[in-house]
């Protein structure tokens, strides 16, 4: 059995000692040795006009996630905008016990916030599953969620656990909804989503972060407000799921 845990919160635009501060409050109340998603770009959303600033402070980012891991004793993961040669991607961070296993950038970056104009694509090959103490992961951010195909590379590779990680738009929340659950029953997956709620410079987000089994039954959910969800979960349903409806990818 294993905890997977969530924290949806207003994400504060271009403010990052706030926003740290917000989660590191709520840190002894994470179980330990489980999987806690944050929301997308979780240390200051999508504050376009500081990103190269901020992109300069990614170690800073990068040091506070190895600490809330540590902590916890478990699996923690976060997106952050860290500079690369050729410019600044949108990148996951996925840190086991607080040692820095992978970092993934956004490989579909979402042209209604703009991205294509701040964030440079990451290659397809990074997407891929990324083996834990908790299992099997796999992380697919934000915007990426509206394409199977995506899930169903990580479904073929193994995948145990999809995790969300996300800033969306709250005239879409009914979208994000349907798409999460959609993905955790397609790949027969554990699913967690962890999207940001409320204003966030001026832009609204829409919650409605959960956890779904591969069953699609609905763990936990968070449909507004903040809110710290969690679900304990025997990880060998995934395997019973998959053999009692074989499904070929």
């Amino acid at each position: 059995m294993v905890w997977l845990s969530y924290y949806q919160f207003p994400v504060e635009l271009g403010k990052p000692k706030e926003n740290l501060k917000r989660v590191w409050e709520i840190r002894d109340r994470l179980p330990k040795g489980g999987l806690f998603l944050l929301p997308e770009m979780f240390c200051c959303g999508f504050d376009y006009q500081n990103m190269e600033n901020l992109a300069s402070r990614a170690e800073e980012f990068l040091t506070f996630l190895a600490e809330l891991s540590s902590h916890t004793k478990g699996v923690v993961v976060g997106t952050l905008p860290i500079k690369r040669e050729d410019g600044i991607y949108n990148t996951a961070a996925v840190f086991d016990k607080g040692k820095l296993l992978a970092q993934r950038g956004k490989i579909k970056l979402f042209p209604l916030y703009k991205e294509p104009k701040h964030f440079k694509a990451a290659p397809s090959s990074e997407n891929r599953v990324i083996e834990t103490s908790v299992g099997k992961i796999g992380v697919v951010i934000c915007y990426e969620v509206r394409f199977n195909e995506i899930t169903n590379q990580l479904r073929r590779e193994g995948v145990v656990i999809l995790l969300v990680p996300a800033m969306w738009g709250i005239e879409r929340r009914d979208h994000f909804k349907v798409l999460t659950r959609a993905r955790a029953v397609e790949t027969q997956s554990f699913l967690v989503a962890a999207n940001a709620w409320g204003q966030s410079g001026k832009t609204f987000f829409g919650g409605a972060s959960a956890i779904y089994s591969p069953w699609g039954e609905v763990l936990s959910v968070s449909y507004d407000g903040t809110s710290l969800g969690s679900a304990k979960v025997d990880l060998s349903q995934v395997e019973k799921v998959r053999k009692k409806l074989p499904v070929e990818f």
